[in-house]
């Protein structure tokens, strides 16, 4: 054979060795699925780069196929069966995240992107005592500040009677309080003119980057490291701005490391100050990365979340009045600032009960959430996942299960009423996620939810403009939920 023919035949042989593996003798191999995804992962690559975030959505129609558990990559179930997400996901479970699918975000080293469970819950440690309790009790002026400065740019915008996009509006309340608490400038964007439209293009931008980032992982050094001129000479304006935005954080987390005098007000002086980090965990590029992923978590998660409130009551008469009228309730019981206080505002049953119902049905975190237990085997029915096995979740399958929550796709405030219905519900609503890798911030995330709606909705009447569920609804996951490319958000005339 010549050396030609050799070049040509290795592969090949090598490939389709690897192949027969995979389906015949690999551990995973009496798992269902698609033969394909068992051999390779460019079956996800297909979906998620080329069809731009349409994994999830195959995975869905995969499940009512092969059941509630397949194999989805050639190391990696996937499982669809809400009674077994405490399984995987609870304080005891010290099991890793699968760090080839959290490196999409380009942060391995942030406490989010961590793989390993000793070194994250290390990582968090430092950042705990900023999301305790008795802290955001000490936030509330501060978001509050931040809820009356939106009223009053929509005031002026309802005196001209224009069209206002909520959906900017509330990425940039969102972005304003989560910045302002986790590094050292906040944006401000509230004060912008067009509510930062600009800004909330970037984050669909750096999204997709991100999932192609995960298949390529040279996507994001390459990009950070392109002169700027080259970036707005060859790529979108989306594309641009989120440059300008990554490039923002990493000259505010360089300025925090190398600050003479530092300060412990921001999440990002906490870090570099704690005792509980090594110096090595203390460097630019981590502190960069933990920047970007409390920013754009903390960012658009509650923005998408607000926007699917706002979409639900708006579109639902009788549910804005309901919330009218134990808002103007409130009012004449406690006075006019009973909208401003959280722990008034958490005690009312259909405020509550609304924000619940938008938070089981927007989505926020789309993305499956991977977990690999190193150690020890993994039992599902009958099938044991050996030691190693990546094993993935999500959280719609749980929110949108009809046997749990019926008519799943409707807004229907009054099932959280039901004393009996609602504690049954809350085993399965998990906005946040649970055990030692939920949100850590969901106390701020639930404030900025209660002040915001109530307060939008008690002083003014919102119509929608030109808006339908299309607007707002999932068409691509990027981890987080993204409408439409056509969509322009949630628009409405404010009365």
């Amino acid at each position: 054979m010549s050396l030609l023919s050799l070049i040509l035949v290795t592969p090949v042989t090598v490939a389709c060795s690897v192949a027969a593996y995979r389906l015949l003798l690999h551990p995973l191999s009496n798992i269902p699925g698609p033969k394909l995804a068992a051999i390779t992962r460019l079956y996800e690559f297909y979906f998620d780069c080329i069809l731009a975030g349409k994994f999830g959505f195959q995975i869905e129609q995969l499940h009512k196929q092969y059941g509630p558990i397949m194999r989805i990559g050639p190391n990696e179930v996937h499982i669809s069966d809400p009674d077994h997400f405490e399984t995987l996901h609870n304080v005891t479970n010290r099991i890793d995240k699968d760090q080839w699918y959290y490196r999409f975000v380009g942060s391995q080293d942030a406490g989010f992107g961590t793989g390993d469970a000793d070194l994250h819950r290390i990582r968090r440690k430092a950042m705990n005592r900023f999301f305790a309790s008795s802290a955001i009790s000490n936030l509330e002026p501060s978001s509050r500040e931040k809820v009356q400065k939106m009223c009053r740019r929509l005031q002026e915008m309802r005196k001209d009677g224009r069209p206002v996009n909520l959906s900017n509006a509330f990425r940039c309340l969102a972005a304003d309080s989560v910045t302002y608490y986790c590094m050292p400038q906040g944006f401000n964007l509230l004060d912008s003119i067009d509510f930062a439209e600009d800004y909330n293009r970037q984050a669909r931008t750096i999204s997709y980057i991100a999932v192609w980032h995960r298949h390529i992982p040279i996507i994001f050094p390459i990009f950070m490291r392109m002169p700027r001129w080259f970036v707005k000479m060859t790529f979108t304006e989306g594309g641009l701005l989120a440059f300008d935005f990554q490039t923002d954080l990493a000259r505010q987390s360089a300025s925090a490391v190398h600050a003479e005098n530092r300060s412990d007000i921001s999440v990002l002086d906490g870090i570099i100050n704690s005792e509980f980090l090594p110096e090595s965990d203390k460097t630019v590029g981590r502190i960069t990365q933990e920047a970007r992923t409390l920013v754009g978590a903390g960012s658009e998660t509650t923005g998408s979340s607000l926007e699917m409130i706002a979409y639900h009551v708006l579109a639902n008469p009788p549910v804005f009045q309901h919330l009218r009228n134990e808002l103007s309730e409130t009012v004449s019981k406690f006075g006019q600032n009973s909208l401003t206080s959280y722990s008034t505002l958490q005690h009312l049953p259909y405020l509550t009960a609304v924000i619940n119902e938008g938070l089981r049905l927007s989505n926020s975190v789309s993305g499956r959430l991977c977990r690999v237990d190193h150690h020890n085997a993994q039992l599902y029915k009958s099938y044991t996942l050996p030691p190693g096995t990546v094993i993935s979740m999500n959280l719609r399958s749980s929110h949108t299960d009809p046997s749990i929550f019926h008519d799943p796709l409707d807004f229907k405030p009054d099932r959280w009423l039901k004393d009996t219905e609602s504690k049954m519900l809350e085993k399965y609503f998990i906005p946040f996620g649970r055990g030692s890798r939920s949100c850590i911030g969901k106390s701020l995330a639930m404030m900025n939810l209660y002040l915001t709606t109530a307060n939008l909705f008690f002083h003014f009447v919102p119509q929608l403009y030109e808006t339908t569920l299309k607007d707002i609804e999932m068409e691509h996951d990027f981890f987080a939920p993204f409408p439409p490319h056509e969509s322009k958000g949630l628009r409405v005339i404010l009365k």
